[in-house]
C-alpha cells in the first residue's frame, strides 16, 4: 500500500491516488472487467474524504482506463498498455480504422466555419490570393471516450458546398461522393506537444498532458491538395505505425 502523503512539493491527494490505481491496474491487481473498492473502501484504505477519492476515480474515468455504472461501481475497462495501433503507411479513415479494431466510432461537430487562413497554411492548401478555407473542427470518440480533436481545412472555391451539408463521422467520404475527389497520397509529419488547455478540456484531461499532432496534406490524383488535417491524438491511446522498405547499401552518404 502506498501512503498518500501530505509533504510540500508533493502531487495532489487525488492524482496520488489515482497513479496508485493506474499502477495496480497496469500490473493486473485489478483486472479488466473486474470492479474497483468502492469509494467507502478507498476513502478508509487511504485515510481520505470521498471527494478525493471521486476526484482520483474520475481521473481513470477520463483517461479510459474505468467505466461508472450507476449504482452498481466502477470497473476497469482498459490498460494504460492497451493502446491503438495507427498506421501511417496509408491515407486512413479513422472511422473505418475503430471499426476495423472492434470500437464504436462517434464523432462531435464543434464547429464548421469559413475563415481567413495563415499564408503558411493558404500555401498548404495552394489556394493562391484567395486565403478563404473551410474548417471543421470535430472531436472523434472510441467506446465514448473522446480520443482524437480533428481540425480540417478545405478550399471555400472547391468544396464550398459543405458548408450547407451534413457532415457524416467519415469526412473522406463525403468528398469522394459528393466532389467526385480521389485521395491518391498524403504527406503526414508528427510532433509530440503538451496539450493546450482548449484542447485538453475537449478531451477531459489535464493541461499538458502529452499528446502527438499529426499534420496529414491530402493530395488528389493531380497532385493538388484536397485537405490539410490537423490532428491532436492522446498520448495514452495511440501508437503509431510504419512499414519500412528494404535497407539499401547504396543509401550511405
Amino acid at each position: 500500500m502506498v501512503e498518500i502523503t501530505k509533504e510540500k512539493g508533493a502531487l495532489p491527494k487525488y492524482l496520488q491516488l489515482s497513479e496508485w490505481l493506474k499502477s495496480m491496474i497496469d500490473k493486473g491487481r485489478y483486472a479488466i472487467g473486474e470492479r474497483l473498492p468502492s469509494e467507502i473502501d478507498l476513502s478508509n484504505m487511504f485515510n481520505v474524504n470521498r471527494n478525493t477519492v471521486r476526484q482520483a476515480i474520475q481521473q481513470l474515468v477520463n483517461i479510459g482506463l474505468v467505466i461508472k455504472k450507476n449504482g452498481i461501481g466502477t470497473f476497469v475497462s482498459s490498460r494504460t498498455d492497451n493502446k491503438l495501433q495507427y498506421s501511417l503507411q496509408n491515407i486512413q479513415s479513422l472511422t473505418q480504422e475503430l471499426t476495423r479494431l472492434g470500437i464504436k466510432p462517434d464523432t462531435k461537430l464543434l464547429s464548421k466555419k469559413i475563415v481567413r487562413i495563415t499564408d503558411d497554411l493558404a500555401e498548404k492548401l495552394m489556394l493562391g490570393s484567395d486565403n478563404r478555407a473551410i474548417r471543421i473542427k470535430r472531436v472523434r470518440y472510441g467506446n465514448g471516450i473522446p480520443l482524437v480533436i480533428e481540425r480540417s481545412y478545405l478550399s471555400y472555391r472547391e468544396y464550398g458546398d459543405i458548408m450547407g451539408m451534413e457532415i457524416p463521422d467519415s469526412l473522406y467520404q463525403t468528398i469522394i461522393e459528393h466532389f467526385g475527389v480521389s485521395l491518391e497520397r498524403s504527406v503526414q509529419t508528427l510532433r509530440a506537444i503538451d496539450l493546450p488547455d482548449e484542447d485538453a478540456k475537449l478531451l477531459g484531461l489535464d493541461s499538458c498532458f502529452p499528446a502527438m499532432l499529426q499534420e496529414s496534406i491530402i493530395y488528389d490524383k493531380d497532385n493538388i491538395t484536397v485537405e490539410l488535417l490537423h490532428s491532436i491524438y492522446r498520448g495514452d491511446k495511440f501508437v503509431f505505425r510504419v512499414n519500412s522498405g528494404r535497407f539499401s547499401p547504396t543509401n550511405i552518404v
